[in-house]
């Protein structure tokens, strides 16, 4: 009997919320019950457990639900890949493969880092799939050279006065000398426009707050312009336009 695999993973990838939710359990059998329990109300399943027939389906890798709970506990406390392995064994089709990988996905070091300056969860569909593009963009606001000299021209012609393009935060304001000369430089350039061989000038780059700079990237798949987000600012703040 082939095996379910989209409501297998739709399982875990709600066990994988509820772990965020409760990381220090050890009742993994119950993170299992609640994550089906919450499927159940969304889209009113009649079973409340994993059905016998999908655990059948994966034998003889996995024979019981306490197997099942077995391997998810692994998984959850020390990464280890086995229910991973399994559930790859038994797919048949490449649609299948993608879907577990995503949903065993989990963000290195260096990729909680990337996504946190973009104001995303590391584990997140969206930064899963556009994670290069994200890199890319990091990048390409991080060439040092360029960055350096954007910012010592916009001390010159701020008369060393660096505020945000957005919502004029200044850290030399607000922090007194150790936020002198400090600003972020935003990539005006859509992700979705960046390529490797992509030239940058200074002329492509805004002076911004960290915490506006992060609302500048919020969605992945839609970049907020300056202007996009000025309005949002002026809007919140009771100015028109």
């Amino acid at each position: 009997m082939s095996v379910k695999i989209d409501q297998l993973i739709e399982v875990i990838e709600e066990i994988k919320e509820e772990f965020k939710l409760n990381p220090n359990t050890r009742d993994i059998s119950s993170l299992r019950l609640q994550a089906t329990a919450a499927i159940t109300a969304r889209i009113i399943r009649h079973k409340t457990t994993i059905p016998d027939k999908f655990i059948r389906g994966l034998r003889p890798d996995i024979n019981s639900t306490s197997g099942f709970d077995r391997l998810l506990e692994q998984w959850l406390f020390n990464n280890l890949p086995e229910l991973k392995n399994i559930l790859l064994k038994h797919a048949t089709t490449e649609s299948d493969r993608k879907k577990i990988l995503n949903a065993f996905f989990v963000a290195s070091e260096q990729d909680v880092v990337l996504a946190h300056q973009f104001g995303i969860d590391p584990n997140d569909k969206s930064f899963k799939e556009g994670k290069e593009k994200f890199r890319l963009h990091r990048d390409k606001e991080r060439n040092p050279n360029l960055v350096r000299q954007a910012k010592e021209n916009w001390i010159v012609s701020s008369n060393s006065e660096l505020s945000c393009d957005v919502c004029n935060f200044s850290f030399k304001n607000k922090y007194g000398e150790l936020g002198i000369g400090f600003i972020e430089a935003h990539h005006k350039v859509p992700i979705s426009l960046l390529r490797t061989d992509t030239v940058v000038k200074i002329s492509d780059l805004a002076p911004v707050c960290s915490n506006c700079h992060s609302m500048l990237h919020r969605y992945h798949n839609r970049d907020l312009t300056i202007e996009d987000l000025k309005k949002i600012v002026n809007k919140k703040n009771g100015f028109i336009g």
